[in-house]
C-alpha cells in the first residue's frame, strides 16, 4: 500500500448512555491518521449524542427520525461516505490505539478480504474474549468463536466465516457483489448474513488479532424473548435466502431436528410465542425473501459443497442448554450422512 487510505467509521447510536463518548473518545485517540467518523443515531432519547457532541461538536451525524434498526442504519451510514474503507462498529466498544493500522495492514495483505475483524474482548474482563472471529452452524446459528475463553492467543490471524456486526473493517469494492446489509434484519444476525454472502460471492472474512478492542457484551437486550425472536426470525431467513434448494433438501432432516429443539427450549421458557410470531413473520416477508433469494442466487460463484465443509456442526449455545451433548450427536450424524451429495 503506498499510502494509507481514508476509512470511514460508522458507530450506530441507540441510547447507549456514556459508552457512546467513550467510544468516540477511544477513536479520536487512536493513531491511524485518515479517518473520517460518522455517527448514525437511531432516535436515541437517552441524551447519549447531545453529551457526545458536548465533548466533540465537530463529529458528523445523521439522526434517523425514528430507530431504524442495526442494518438499515448501517447501510444509511455507508451511503454517506465515499471511503474505500469503511469501519461499522457498535457504541459499546472502545478500541486500543493502533487497532485500525492493523485491520487496514491486513486488508492490504488479503486483497479477496472483505471483512476484517478485530480480537473482541469482554470490556468487564479484558482477559477474557468476546469473539475471536465467527463461524456458522449448519442450521443457521451463529457461534463466536473463543467466547468466554480467557485470550491464550489460541487464535491466530485466520480466515472465519463472518465477522462480528460489534466492529469490522469493510472493504466497500467487496459490497459491489455482496451488497448492503440485509435489513429485513431488526437486530442481530445481519453481520452472519453478509459473511455467508461474502463467501457465496468468493470472498473471505479474516480475523486479524493484533487489533484489540473492548466490548460492553450484553448491553443491548440481554437474554429476553424479544431478543430470542430477533435471533430465530434472522436464523430462518439466512437459511432461507442463502442455501440452494438442494442443500436445503439435504439438510432438512438437520434442520427440522434443530427446530423441534429450538421450540422445546421456547416452551420450557415461556417465549414459544416469539418462535411461532418468528415463523408468522418469515411468512409475511416470504416475497421480499424470495426476491432476494434469487438475486444472491444468481450472483453466487461457490457452491454450498465447498461452503458447508467450512460451517460447524456442533453448538454450545443458551438455547440448548445442557441437551446441547445430545443435539450436537444428532446434527453431526445426519450431517456426515448427507455431507457427500451436497
Amino acid at each position: 500500500m503506498t499510502e494509507l487510505p481514508f476509512v470511514s467509521i460508522i458507530v450506530v447510536n441507540y441510547n447507549s448512555g456514556q459508552y457512546l463518548t467513550n467510544c468516540v473518545r477511544s477513536i479520536m485517540a487512536s493513531t491511524y491518521p485518515k479517518k473520517n467518523l460518522v455517527i448514525v443515531d437511531n432516535a436515541s432519547q437517552d441524551h447519549s449524542v447531545e453529551k457526545m457532541l458536548s465533548e466533540f461538536p465537530n463529529v458528523k451525524l445523521i439522526v434517523n427520525r425514528y430507530n431504524l434498526g442495526y442494518a438499515a442504519a448501517g447501510n444509511a451510514g455507508i451511503k454517506s461516505t465515499n471511503d474505500n474503507f469503511i469501519v461499522v462498529m457498535n457504541p459499546d466498544i472502545f478500541v486500543e490505539s493502533t487497532w485500525l493500522e492493523e485491520l487496514v495492514k491486513a486488508a492490504d495483505r488479503i486483497p479477496r478480504g472483505a471483512f476484517f475483524q478485530p480480537k473482541i474482548l469482554l470490556m468487564d474482563n479484558p482477559r477474557v474474549l468476546n469473539s475471536a472471529g465467527n463461524m456458522i452452524h449448519i442450521a443457521g446459528f451463529g457461534i463466536c468463536r473463543g467466547i468466554g475463553a480467557y485470550d491464550t492467543e489460541e487464535f491466530q490471524e485466520s480466515e472465519v466465516c463472518y465477522t462480528s456486526g460489534a466492529c469490522m473493517l469493510i472493504r466497500r469494492e467487496a459490497l459491489q457483489e455482496i451488497g448492503p446489509l440485509e435489513d429485513l434484519f431488526f437486530l442481530y444476525g445481519e453481520d452472519k448474513d453478509w459473511g455467508w454472502r461474502a463467501l457465496m460471492m468468493g470472498w473471505q472474512s479474516i480475523y486479524v488479532p493484533s487489533s484489540r478492542t473492548l466490548h460492553k457484551w450484553g448491553s443491548s437486550l440481554g437474554e429476553t424473548p424479544r431478543k430470542f425472536y430477533l435471533l430465530e426470525f434472522e436464523r430462518l431467513a439466512s437459511i432461507s435466502k442463502n442455501y440452494s434448494k438442494r442443500t436445503l433438501l439435504l439438510l432438512m432432516p438437520v434442520i427440522v431436528t434443530v427446530e423441534l429443539w429450538v421450540l422445546v427450549y421456547a416452551a420450557l421458557m415461556g417465549w414459544l410465542g416469539e418462535k411461532l410470531q418468528s415463523y408468522v413473520d418469515l411468512f409475511r416477508d416470504r416475497s421480499l425473501i424470495i426476491e432476494r433469494r434469487s438475486v444472491i442466487q444468481k450472483g453466487r460463484v461457490v457452491a454450498d459443497r465447498a461452503l458447508v465443509k467450512r460451517f460447524v456442526t456442533r453448538i454450545e449455545h443458551p438455547y440448548l442448554g445442557p441437551a446441547a451433548d445430545v443435539l450436537n450427536q444428532l446434527t453431526s450424524r445426519m450431517h456426515r450422512i448427507v455431507a457427500n451429495s451436497i
